[in-house]
């Protein structure tokens, strides 16, 4: 199951650092640097409020394709932020693998996922989870409402609500 979770960060990882032969503009990620303000919420076996990102560090970068998406390519959101003062670093990872531009994805049309930065603890969305993700006309923020499933015991474990932001 974790490594299920690592291929997952894997690909967006790779979709954000994507390059061809021709760049093209969505191959370019923003990067953070600590600045996108969150306002997310965690219930169930993560529980809290996330309200930023925290700087790069090593390979925690957040990057998010943002505008630079066209249709039919891969749009994708990873960040690393803390829920409320507990100090521990939770990755976040929203992917659309088949970009329609902004609008309402939801359950299958994207991929959620939570982790802590070894992956260890993995919460992702399954075919039976339901999701509405919502990417307004930058392709830099928006709301998500997903319950995920927990990558160990193939259980419901986290319910993740809010307002998100990949803008600088």
């Amino acid at each position: 199951m974790l490594r299920a979770a690592g291929i997952v960060a894997l690909i967006v990882l790779a979709a954000c650092n994507e390059s061809s032969p021709k760049p093209s503009p969505s191959a370019a990620p923003s990067v953070a640097q600590g600045s996108w303000t969150q306002n997310l919420t965690f219930a169930g076996e993560l529980s809290g409020h996330m309200s930023g990102i925290v700087p790069d560090v090593g390979v925690q970068k957040s990057q998010c394709t943002g505008g630079r998406t066209h249709n039919g390519e891969t749009w994708a959101d990873i960040f690393y932020g803390t829920v409320d003062v507990s100090g521990d670093v939770w990755g976040v990872v929203f992917q659309i693998n088949n970009f329609r531009g902004p609008g309402t994805y939801q359950n299958s049309s994207i991929t959620v996922e939570v982790h802590n930065p070894d992956a260890t603890k993995v919460w992702q969305s399954r075919g039976n989870d339901k999701i509405t993700f919502v990417l307004d006309r930058s392709q830099q923020s928006g709301t998500v409402d997903a319950m995920l499933t927990n990558a160990t015991t193939g259980q419901d474990g986290l319910h993740i609500t809010g307002l998100w932001n990949c803008r600088q």
